[in-house]
């Protein structure tokens, strides 16, 4: 369930084949509601023989659990799950401070907001937090700095380029670096008001 570099998890594997042991890499998504509700998301990298016999154990805790592909691959759609978890989070961060500084209501720019393209789970599951300044962890700020490090490293290895995906990176590293790393990664809120000279709290 951990969440890895993905070339760590293929050598791992390897390891264990060598000692007759089977893996699966099965990262999850859906934070801590997710667990408590067992409606986590989980994909799952291994053989499609491994990923047979682990699954009635994975639907104890998870709703949506999909094969991926070979060992690996679970961690590498982990990877890219949050990066756009990231992505959006940050994005949502700066349109609501955007709104505030415009004297908005935001209620309402939400409600309509999450009836258009603009919505989506994270509208849904993060504004609210945002709105309240309630940024009681549900996904800490140093989980996900972790998570950003394994995107960016995975992407320079496989030579692909993830402008946005560094940018935001670097974002979740300052919040780590301004003490929010214990916070819901909601938190960038408080990073874009940072570069925003606080404006618009």
């Amino acid at each position: 369930f951990s969440s890895i570099r993905p070339d760590v998890t293929v050598e791992l594997a390897k390891l264990a084949a060598a000692q007759g042991l089977r893996i699966i890499d099965a990262p999850v998504s859906g934070g801590e509601p997710g667990a408590e509700n067992a409606t986590l998301s989980i994909m799952v990298g291994g053989s499609a023989d491994d990923f047979a016999a682990a699954e009635p154990i994975l639907r104890t805790v998870g709703k949506t659990i999909v094969h991926v592909g070979v060992n690996g691959a679970g961690q590498t759609v982990k990877a890219a799950n949050q990066l756009i978890v990231a992505g959006n989070i940050e994005l949502l961060a700066e349109a609501l401070t955007f709104l505030r500084a415009y004297d908005v209501d935001l209620d309402a720019a939400v409600t309509v907001l999450g009836g258009g393209l603009a919505g989506s789970a994270v509208l849904d599951q993060k504004a609210a937090k945002m709105l309240a300044r309630n940024f009681d962890p549900g996904f800490r700020i140093a989980l996900h700095h972790k998570d950003m490090g394994i995107v960016t490293a995975a992407a320079r290895e496989a030579g692909v380029v993830a402008p946005l995906g560094a940018l935001v990176a670097q974002l979740m590293a300052s919040a780590v670096a301004n003490g929010d790393g214990g916070l819901d990664h909601s938190a960038l809120l408080l990073g874009v008001q940072r570069l925003s000279g606080g404006a618009a709290r």
